[in-house]
């Protein structure tokens, strides 16, 4: 009988050593796939203010289901993106915002990072399904083996681990970020104008000044202020409730969208004119 003080023989150490590594290594995977669980489920959501949380739960639930080939595949489609490929625009109600994460780069780069997802996973499913016939605990020399494919292994997928590792610290930093912005009286500011810019109002001021113009490109403020008063009353009438100015001439300048011009008159007398500011005038074609 051993005495259960007695030194470990070299095949007991080797054995314990294999079993040692093999645990470090299936951690490893473990590790690399809870960090594309982290990344897939926070690069890109949205919502208002009131569901993006419960948005961002959701998508947490469903990622953390999917297995690892899933998950791969995913992020290398939504999360890497080469650098010349184009990414869909997407319409969303006025009141929603959304945060988006990406990786772009070369097309060498972002292909390199593909070959490194797919090694990783068939690393992964090599040790997990194929090991048993490496585990040869009478055979020191099948021991060593052992030890060297562990380790080859292992010096395979820590690139990738670090890269994921690297992609959550920007990931949350870019989520700080946003969360500080959002926050900020710059934020408040420019949705109050975005709001404006977007408003029946301006939108109406906007459709008369394409439509209603002299040659030269101006329209009448109080021309257009009539045709506002047949077809939207409402905004007219509760102008200071709803825009928080006191006449459509401060709201013009307000809203960033139009150069203004008074007319000389006879008399000393003026008319206001307006018409699409040239620098923005794109959003409105």
């Amino acid at each position: 009988m051993t005495s259960e003080n007695a030194p470990l023989t070299e095949l007991e150490t080797a054995r314990q050593e294999v079993l040692r590594r093999l645990g470090r290594n299936l951690l490893l995977f473990q590790q690399i796939e809870y960090c594309l669980k982290f990344v897939l489920a926070r690069h890109k959501n949205g919502g208002t203010l009131a569901s993006y949380q419960d948005n961002l739960q959701r998508r947490v639930d469903g990622i953390n289901k999917q297995m690892l080939g899933k998950l791969v595949e995913q992020y290398g489609r939504d999360v890497l993106r080469d650098a010349g490929e184009p990414v869909p625009e997407e319409e969303w109600p006025d009141d929603w915002f959304s945060f988006v994460f990406r990786l772009s780069g070369s097309t060498e780069f972002i292909g390199g990072l593909r070959r490194d997802l797919k090694l990783m996973t068939d690393e992964r499913n090599e040790l997990v399904h194929h090991f048993l016939p490496r585990w040869q605990p009478a055979s020191a020399d099948k021991l060593s083996e052992a030890l060297l494919y562990l380790d080859t292994q292992r010096e395979k997928v820590l690139p990738m681990h670090e890269h994921l590792k690297l992609m959550i610290d920007q990931l949350i930093k870019s989520g700080e970020n946003a969360a500080a912005y959002f926050g900020s009286p710059q934020y408040a500011q420019q949705s109050e104008l975005l709001w404006l810019q977007e408003s029946p109002l301006a939108t109406f001021l906007c459709d008369v000044a394409k439509q209603v113009r002299r040659k030269d490109g101006w329209t009448y403020l109080a021309h257009a202020g009539t045709l506002a008063a047949k077809e939207i009353p409402e905004e007219l009438k509760h102008l200071r409730e709803r825009y928080g100015f006191k006449t459509l001439k401060n709201l013009l300048v307000g809203s960033d969208l139009f150069e203004i011009y008074d007319e000389p008159l006879a008399g000393e007398r003026f008319r206001t004119l307006y018409r699409l500011n040239r620098t923005l005038s794109w959003r409105r074609a």
